[in-house]
């Protein structure tokens, strides 16, 4: 047997990287419980999102050990890690917006703020209970999936076996080539859907490349801290287009709220009352339109950052690392006598 992953069976490699995302999220599930913990949830997501995309990049070498039905059930628990995970980044982000605001913008912020925190409880209570629940059936359907297979056995010396490497550089081609088609699609801030699409195949090359970070010459550490930057960027990116379509729907909600609130004291009392001249005089509104301002202008700066450093031919170098990476994976790593569990 070999301690290089590299060398590896792909039936058998991609198994084993597999195993060890879900190692990793049984570990995390079992700090969940642990209030202190405050990376625990984070840590099972991201194990969950890291499992998908090795299971969806070596679909071919798995073959049918994972089940639709079964592929279908994980998704759906990693999903619902998503609205949670929404609220808390859009938090994170306008908590630092108060000191430039006016005192009468703040009463937006306040409310947002409220808004979102009720959000982000309710959904991190569905999704620890749908952990409790789904998890444990899905991590032991998974491992007895995962855990045997059957391959073929070449004995030709003139016909060597494909290795987990020569399959990663062809799935790298490929998921490069599509991460470039994406990006050349970006072509100004507004484009959400072409700017979420490249961050996902970012991640999805990302993902692919750090299983074998220890194997990788030096600079395929650079490639994949590369990859990671350009993933954090339409990340941040992503994060304000949701932000945005938020506000919006916020403006209308308030906005609504403050009219029923208007037309009830107009109603109930008299026509100038203090109460009805106290609501005149508050209005969220103004506060979560100046933050849908400042929000739109981060999301400029951000889409610069991609134009100067992603867009119009700027990768042609970068791409060239790609490309000798790609030369390495596909090449016959040395093997060891004894053999090593891979360090996922």
């Amino acid at each position: 047997m070999t301690n290089s992953l590299l060398a590896r069976p792909p039936e058998e490699g991609a198994r084993l990287i597999a195993l060890s995302y879900l190692d990793q999220a049984v570990a995390a599930r079992a700090r969940l419980k642990d209030e202190t913990d405050a990376e625990a949830l984070h840590d099972f997501r991201v194990a969950l999102r890291r499992l998908r995309s090795i299971l969806r990049a070596y679909e071919d070498a798995l073959k049918d050990s994972v089940p639709k039905k079964l592929a279908k059930r994980l998704k759906r628990l990693a999903g619902a890690t998503g609205p949670g995970r929404d609220a808390e980044v859009q938090l994170e982000w306008l908590r630092g917006r108060g000191t430039k605001l006016g005192s009468q913008q703040r009463q937006g912020l306040v409310w947002m703020l409220a808004r979102l925190n009720g959000r982000m409880r309710d959904a991190y209570g569905d999704l620890e209970a749908e952990i409790e629940r789904d998890f444990p059936d899905v991590d032991g359907d998974l491992r007895r999936h995962l855990s045997v297979y059957k391959t073929t056995v070449f004995l030709d010396p003139e016909a060597p076996p494909p290795t987990l490497g020569a399959v990663t550089a062809q799935i790298l081609r490929d998921q490069v080539a599509e991460l470039e088609a994406n990006l050349a699609k970006v072509r100004n801030a507004d484009d959400v859907d072409e700017a979420h699409r490249s961050r996902i195949s970012a991640k999805r090359v990302r993902y692919l490349l750090e299983p074998f970070a220890e194997e990788l010459p030096e600079n395929g550490a650079a490639v994949v801290k590369r990859f990671k930057a350009l993933q954090d960027l339409l990340g941040d990116l992503h994060d304000a287009h949701v932000l945005e379509k938020e506000l919006a729907e916020a403006v209308e909600e308030a906005a609504a709220e403050r009219a029923r609130r208007l037309l009830e004291l107009t109603l109930d009392g008299e026509p100038d009352s203090p109460r009805l001249r106290t609501e005149r005089r508050r209005s969220r509104e103004t506060g979560l339109i100046a933050l849908a301002r400042q929000n739109r202008d981060r999301r400029d700066r951000l889409f610069a950052t991609l134009e100067a450093e992603w867009l119009n031919g700027a990768v042609a170098g970068f791409l060239q690392d790609v490309a000798a990476l790609e030369e390495k994976l596909a090449g016959d790593p040395k093997a060891e006598d004894q053999y090593a569990p891979p360090s996922v």
